[in-house]
């Protein structure tokens, strides 16, 4: 694997950014419980469509969710592998991914044209 450009870890699992795509980890037993156990996601950078961001607040929880093409938002609401929730002292952080990603995914289309 890659060496990790970004990685940023929350409240039900790790995100590490890499040249070409994006990885999502959940370690721990309740996670294994919740996700199943080795629940590895990998999403290639060129098939993500949109990355839904929520801002944690003092009582609520933060989410990044990567969304891949095609997906309807029926998928999106019962299937959330793709996302992960975190905390308010790590908004910065995952604010941050976020918008490198969208420099990365930029940089694919341009790539394309």
């Amino acid at each position: 694997m890659a060496k990790p450009i970004m990685h940023v870890t929350g409240m039900d699992g790790e995100i590490d950014l890499l040249p070409d795509r994006v990885v999502i980890s959940r370690p721990g037993l309740w996670n294994a419980m919740r996700f199943g156990f080795n629940s590895q996601r990998e999403i290639p950078i060129g098939a993500i469509s949109e990355v839904a961001f929520k801002k944690a607040g003092a009582l609520t929880f933060g989410e990044l969710e990567f969304v891949r093409s095609g997906r309807s938002t029926d998928e999106r609401k019962k299937n959330s592998q793709s996302a992960v929730k975190f905390k308010k002292n790590k908004n910065q952080e995952f604010e941050m991914l976020k918008e490198k990603v969208f420099q990365m995914m930029e940089q694919l289309s341009r790539q394309k044209s």
